[in-house]
């Protein structure tokens, strides 16, 4: 079995990106052949180890929306990959325990950790009509919130589902909005109408968006250049962000 894993990070989240799949890999008792595709404006090659499993897909966003929105169409390039499987994680994921292949399956989901705490009155469901993504307040079915930071599947059913995805998108554009989560919105109303195999939130191996301190990714100006020159220096070594700075561990 082979395991594809994406991870798109742009800008302040390359250093984020390189921990994730040094980490990924570190904790990873599986037996799948794991593959990375990180998408990112930086050759990766110089911050992994030797032999390490992964395809750079360059890839350049002048800002934060675009770059999240960019999500589908980044997926779509990987049609004609061997995996059997894929999965997308947001780079600012970490992992800090051992873990085999809980994250995959048919068609696979997550909980948002807020879903039965703050959310539990009120999902963040997109509520324009002309919107794609929009989801009723008086739906019926099931409201489960899910991340947008992860997502899973057998390699057709998750490319069946990006483009789907992506098709919604362009529509929206077309009429000139933006769903108020951007891609998450347009993954919830599918996950709304469609229930994948849901990771509930107490299940959810992972940690979500942990910056590890190094200070507000989504500006495109966040200097990064002594987080990337620690991580040349320890590229063969297993690492973490944690307040601002690289660590070995």
């Amino acid at each position: 079995m082979k395991i594809g894993i994406i991870v798109l990070c742009t800008n302040g989240y390359f250093p984020l990106g390189i921990r994730f799949a040094k980490r990924f890999t570190q904790f990873y008792r599986g037996t799948a052949e794991i593959v990375f595709y990180l998408f990112t404006d930086c050759d990766p090659k110089p911050y992994l180890p030797e032999g390490f499993n992964f395809v750079w897909k360059e890839l350049r966003n002048t800002n934060w929306v675009d770059g999240t929105n960019s999500k589908f169409t980044s997926i779509l390039s990987l049609k004609d990959t061997d995996c059997d499987y894929l999965a997308y994680f947001d780079a600012d994921t970490n992992v800090s325990k051992d873990f085999g292949d809980w994250f995959i399956g048919d068609l696979v989901g997550g909980q948002h950790y807020a879903d039965q705490t703050y959310m539990k009155e009120e999902k963040p469901f997109d509520r324009n009509p002309n919107s794609c993504a929009y989801v009723p307040k008086d739906t019926k079915l099931p409201q489960t919130y899910y991340y947008g930071a992860f997502f899973s599947g057998k390699k057709d059913l998750f490319m069946w589902l990006c483009k789907k995805l992506k098709e919604w998108q362009d529509a929206d554009r077309q009429i000139g909005y933006e769903p108020v989560w951007n891609d998450e919105s347009f993954l919830n109303c599918h996950f709304h109408y469609i229930r994948p195999i849901t990771i509930e939130c107490k299940d959810f191996v992972f940690e979500v968006s942990d910056k590890g301190g190094i200070g507000e990714t989504r500006d495109m100006s966040l200097n990064i250049e002594g987080l990337k020159k620690d991580l040349l220096l320890l590229k063969e070594k297993n690492v973490n962000i944690v307040n601002g700075k690289v660590i070995e561990v």
